[in-house]
C-alpha cells in the first residue's frame, strides 16, 4: 500500500503538482484525428486540470489555447473560425493559434490594446491518427516513434472513451497481467465473438501466472508466463511507457500478430481519457470491425454505454450461463471501466491489500514515484527523446508466444532481441 503523500503524488496532477509537472513534460494526446477534420468545429479539451479549445483556423493550422476569453471569460470552443483565428461570440475578440490577440473589434481604434492580451496556448501536432500537445516547460521532445504510431495507415487505428475515475486506476489495470484471468474470463464461445482473439483457454487453465518486469529506456517490460493443459508455456509480453502508457497484446500466439498502445491522459484528477491504438504487424486492421464494436459500446458523449447509473448493465444470468464471469457482455474495455471507476474517483490505496501477483502494479508505482524524484533532482523526466536517430525501439517487444521449457520472459526477450540482432547483421 502507499502513504497518503505518496497517493497524492501519483494521483494529483494539476498545475504545479510534482505529477502534473511529470505529465507534462511528455507529448499527451488529446483528441481523434476524426473529431478534427478540416473545416470542423472548435472541441473543448479537459487536460490535467486545464480547460482548453482545440481548433483549426482558416488556413486549417491546428490551435490548442485557453478555452476562455481572457476579456470576459466566455467560452472560445463556440466561437467562429475567422480572420486567422477564432474570435470570441461575446464582443468578438480574435485569438491566433498561438495565443495572440489578434483583433479587439468592441475597442475603439485608437484604444485597442491587443498587444497586451495573450491567452494560453500550446504546441499540437498530429501523429499516429491522434493530435498531440506539449504543456511542458522549455524545448519539447520528440513524440516516440512506437510501431502503432507511424505504422501504415491501413494497419493502426485509433479511438478514445472517457473514464469517470484517476488516470492511475487506468493505467494500473492496464499493466495488471493477474486480473484477466477472473474479470475478461468468457465461454469459449464468447470469445470467439469479443474484440481480441485469445482463446479462453489461455487465461482460465491457469490462473497463478508467473510475473517478471525488466525496466528499459522507455519503462518496463512486463511478463506473464502460463502454464497450459497441453504442456506448453504460455507467455504475453506487455509494456509499460513513460509516463502513462502500456502496450497490452491483443491477439494469439505463437509471434501474435498484433497489440494496442494505450494512454491514460488525466481530464482532472477525478477523470480521464482512455487513447486506444489498434496495431498489426502486417495485413491491415479490420476497421469496420472496430468501428461497428465502438459503435455499440460507446455513446456520443464518449463514455460506455455500460456505466455506473445502470450499474454496468449487469445480467446475473449471463453469469449463471458462464458466458461472461462478470456478467457485462463480451466488451472488454466494459469490464475495465467497470473495475476502476468502482474503486472511486480516486482509489484510496492506504487502504488496499497487495497480493504477491500484484508485483508489476508496485514496480509501476515505484517508477513514477522514481521519476518525480529525478525530474525534482535533474530537471529532466525519464524516457525523453530529443535526437531524430534516437527515437527507436529495438528492445521493444510486444506479443503472445509459447516458449520453451525452463525459459522465463526474461529469456525469452533475450532470445528474441539476439534473433532480431542477428538477422540484422545478415
Amino acid at each position: 500500500m502507499l502513504s497518503t503523500k505518496q497517493n497524492d503524488l501519483v494521483t494529483q496532477t494539476g498545475p504545479g503538482t510534482p505529477g502534473g509537472k511529470l505529465l507534462r513534460s511528455y507529448w499527451q494526446p488529446i483528441a481523434t484525428e476524426d473529431e478534427m477534420p478540416i473545416g470542423g468545429a472548435p472541441i473543448p479539451v479537459d487536460i490535467m486540470s486545464e480547460e482548453l479549445v482545440l481548433f483549426r483556423d482558416d488556413q486549417n493550422q491546428l490551435g490548442l489555447i485557453g478555452r476562455h476569453c481572457p476579456h470576459r471569460g466566455t467560452d472560445l470552443s463556440y466561437g467562429r473560425v475567422e480572420d486567422g483565428g477564432l474570435r470570441c461570440l461575446y464582443h468578438g475578440w480574435l485569438f491566433g493559434k498561438d495565443g495572440k490577440c489578434l483583433d479587439q473589434p468592441a475597442e475603439p481604434e485608437d484604444k485597442k490594446f491587443c498587444h497586451k492580451v495573450r491567452n494560453v496556448a500550446y504546441p499540437v501536432q498530429a501523429k499516429g491518427g491522434v493530435i498531440w500537445t506539449y504543456m511542458g516547460e522549455g524545448k519539447a521532445p520528440l513524440i516516440p516513434d512506437f510501431q502503432f504510431l507511424v505504422a501504415p495507415e491501413e494497419r493502426r487505428m485509433a479511438f478514445r472513451v472517457i473514464q469517470n475515475c484517476n488516470w492511475l486506476q487506468g493505467l494500473e489495470s492496464s499493466t495488471d497481467p493477474a486480473h484477466t484471468s477472473y474479470l475478461h474470463r468468457m465461454s469459449e464461445a464468447a470469445v470467439s465473438d469479443a474484440r481480441g482473439g485469445q482463446s479462453a483457454r489461455f487465461f482460465s487453465e491457469d490462473i497463478h501466472p508467473r510475473l517478471d518486469i525488466e525496466r528499459t529506456s522507455y519503462g518496463a517490460r512486463i511478463h506473464s508466463l502460463r502454464k497450459m493443459s497441453t504442456g506448453e508455456n504460455y507467455l504475453r509480453v506487455n509494456n509499460y511507457i513513460y509516463p502513462c502508457g502500456t502496450t497490452p497484446v491483443t491477439s494469439p500466439p505463437p509471434r501474435a500478430q498484433g497489440y494496442q498502445g494505450r494512454w491514460y491522459v488525466p481530464r482532472d484528477d477525478r477523470s480521464h481519457t482512455r487513447f486506444e491504438f489498434f496495431y498489426q504487424h502486417a495485413g491491415p486492421v479490420n476497421k469496420d470491425g472496430l468501428r461497428k464494436s465502438r459503435a455499440a459500446n460507446v455513446g456520443p458523449d464518449l463514455r460506455h454505454v455500460r456505466r455506473a447509473e445502470n450499474r454496468y448493465l449487469q445480467d446475473r444470468e449471463e453469469q449463471k450461463r458462464d458466458d461472461t464471469f462478470c456478467g457485462m457482455g463480451r466488451y472488454i474495455p466494459a469490464h475495465d471501466t467497470f473495475a476502476i471507476e468502482t474503486q472511486g474517483e480516486i482509489q484510496d490505496r492506504t487502504q488496499e491489500h497487495l497480493g504477491s501477483t500484484d508485483i508489476v502494479i508496485i514496480e509501476v508505482r515505484k517508477a513514477l514515484l522514481n521519476a518525480m524524484k529525478q525530474m525534482e533532482e535533474t530537471g529532466e523526466a525519464p524516457g525523453l527523446l530529443h535526437d531524430p536517430k534516437d527515437n527507436q525501439f529495438p528492445d521493444f517487444i510486444c506479443t503472445a508466444d509459447f516458449i520453451l521449457d525452463g525459459e522465463d520472459g526474461p529469456a525469452y526477450c533475450r532470445r528474441i532481441l539476439g534473433e532480431s540482432t542477428k538477422a540484422a547483421a545478415e
